[in-house]
């Protein structure tokens, strides 16, 4: 039996990308969609973004950081440490004004990390959905961290870098990453030029035991 899966991340309130996305996951005979993480803030999108979002009708939906920065400010949770922290405070104010409290309620339930049949899924680490602790050119005892301490999964998939990525962990359990869909980025001034919106499909091929995995 073969699926195929869209795995999106990191629209950071990017309506254009995330259409873009759209429009190609509909050419792509997909059978499910997965989301993990950062759909609104610092762009302007807002309850387009949330309608694209749905029509997509994602299985998994994992709360990123910065759905944290939207849902702590419209709770009256404010940090006041330095201009960038105000900054996203009064975005997260503005755009909960903008989506209200039924969508906010939402997102509030979403985890930060899920297990499936065809591996461990994060927004970043299991157990923390900031932080720089996966970044692609970290050692390799950092990366090793994705997986969750229980379980035994063959494959861990995570967003919030906004790198696209392909690794594997010391244990060589392959690690992926699908990407920004609104804020790629790549250190590397080459690719940095592409600037096109990311995401990961997978065709798996389920038969007994054996998962097979291709990117496309």
């Amino acid at each position: 039996m073969e699926r195929r899966i869209a795995i999106i991340a990191d629209v950071h309130g990017n309506y254009t990308a995330l259409k873009a996305v759209q429009n190609d996951i509909s050419k792509q005979d997909v059978n499910e969609c997965w989301f993990l993480g950062d759909l609104f803030m610092p762009g302007p999108g807002a309850t387009d973004i949330w309608r694209i979002l749905k029509s997509l009708n994602p299985s998994i939906c994992l709360r990123g950081n910065w759905d944290d920065d939207l849902v702590q400010p419209y709770d009256g949770q404010h940090s006041y440490d330095d201009e960038t922290k105000i900054m996203i405070s009064r975005v997260g104010e503005y755009i909960g004004s903008q989506v209200g409290p039924r969508i906010i309620n939402q997102i509030k339930k979403w985890p930060i990390t899920a297990n499936t049949q065809v591996g461990a899924l994060n927004h970043n680490l299991p157990k923390n959905n900031a932080g720089q602790g996966l970044f692609p050119t970290n050692d390799q005892q950092q990366m090793d961290q994705i997986m969750p301490l229980s379980g035994n999964y063959d494959v861990g998939i995570y967003a919030h870098v906004h790198h696209q990525l392909y690794r594997y962990t010391s244990q060589e359990q392959l690690i992926l990453n699908p990407g920004s869909v609104g804020e790629p980025y790549d250190g590397w001034n080459v690719h940095q030029n592409n600037l096109r919106a990311r995401y990961l499909l997978l065709t798996i091929e389920m038969q007994e035991l054996l998962i097979l995995i291709t990117l496309e």
